[in-house]
This record gives structure tokens, sequence and C-alpha cells, in this order.
């Protein structure tokens, strides 16, 4: 069983929906289960190549960038894992 989600077009804070997200479903699993999250953000497409400083903010504030973690509901991961969600 293998479900898919896609939350583009909501930029770095779908990071955070897509943990709970993955926290919801598992803690809904009756039996051990895993979710992969990958994350990435890309401002290439939007990057502001002139002078006026004002627009140049978002070339410092925003970042390409992505990350990938793994949640488990497995007791016995929970001795291998680095982190632990409340």
């Amino acid at each position: 069983d293998i479900l898919s989600y896609n939350l583009s077009g909501m930029g770095c804070g779908a990071s955070l929906l897509a943990l709970d997200l993955g926290k919801n479903m598992l803690q809904r699993r009756r039996f051990g289960g895993k979710a992969l999250i990958v994350s990435t953000e890309i401002i290439t497409p939007n990057l502001y190549l002139g002078n006026e400083r004002g627009f140049l903010l978002q070339n410092t504030l925003f970042r390409c960038g992505g990350s990938a973690m793994i949640l488990s509901n497995k007791w016995m991961d929970g001795s291998k894992a680095w982190f632990k969600l409340l």
C-alpha cells in the first residue's frame, strides 16, 4: 500500500504540512509503517537579476535546497532515531 501526496506550489511551508500529514497518517495506521517525506525549494525561476535593492531581498532570504526524512511508527525504530516527533 503506497499513498502519494503532492503539496507543490506551497513553498518551504509545505515541509511542515508534510511532516504533520505523515505523523497523522502513521498515528492512524495500526501496524508498523513508514512515511518518506521529500521537500525542495527552488527559487531559480524567480531569481532577480537586476540592480534594484528592494528586489534583491528575495535573493538573500530564499535559496535552493532540499531535504528528505523517513518517519516510522515501529517501536524498534525508536532506538535508531535521531529525533522524535511529539
